[in-house]
């Protein structure tokens, strides 16, 4: 986990080579339609799976442990969806609002800013199931790890956005830290579902913080 915001780096650098090779085919709209699309393809989606999870159990689960058998299901509720329909339109008009002099640094620290939430939420935190995906993360991840991998985010997103890609990684750190704090009281801890909805919505806070700063 020490180099997740390395493997978004290389998701970022794709998402460029791709965005500057559909914008010479495509009209801007479509563009970014394709490339979160493409996103989503090159992790599986896996993550998304993870909000759905996480927002139908904690909008069905009577106490901890009926929630966590909710996210565990997979079957997804409607309050699932309509979440999960949101987060994609947020994140899809985000993509294709990034001003022309941002679009670029925006879509390359966009996967390390969420591969680093999910790190910084992994730190410290109690996995809330006794066996599962994200458990092993949860025990290795210590100091070193953490240390790591914030020093890789904050160097590329300074060299990318300056100041800007500072007050990004500040205000998704924020973010995941209430949602660890929320997390951890609600239902004990951190689970892989939770870690993946964390990321999803970190990134979308990301690039909304980035618009908001121009």
């Amino acid at each position: 986990m020490a180099v997740f915001p390395l493997v978004g780096l290389a998701l970022g650098g794709i998402l460029i080579a791709l965005d500057y090779g559909f914008a010479h085919i495509f009209p801007p709209a479509i563009v970014s339609a394709l490339l979160f699309t493409s996103y989503i393809a090159m992790y599986g989606g896996f993550h998304l799976d993870g909000l759905a999870d996480t927002i139908d159990g904690l909008a069905g689960g009577k106490d901890r442990e009926h929630a966590l058998k909710i996210m565990k299901d997979s079957n997804i509720g409607a309050i699932g969806v309509v979440v999960l329909v949101l987060l994609l339109l947020l994140k899809y008009t985000a993509i294709d609002s990034l001003p022309d002099g941002l679009r670029w640094e925006g879509l390359l620290i966009m996967p390390v800013i969420g591969r680093w939430t999910q790190v910084w939420m992994t730190y410290g935190s109690r996995y809330a199931r006794e066996n599962g995906l994200g458990r092993p993360f949860v025990e290795y991840v210590k100091e070193r790890e953490l240390v790591i991998a914030s020093l890789i985010t904050i160097v590329v997103s300074w060299l990318t956005l300056g100041v800007k890609g500072l007050l990004a990684v500040i205000t998704t750190a924020l973010i995941g830290l209430i949602l660890k704090r929320f997390f951890d009281k609600k239902i004990g801890g951190i689970t892989g579902d939770i870690l993946g909805a964390g990321g999803e919505i970190c990134e979308l806070i990301m690039l909304l913080v980035i618009i908001a700063i121009v």
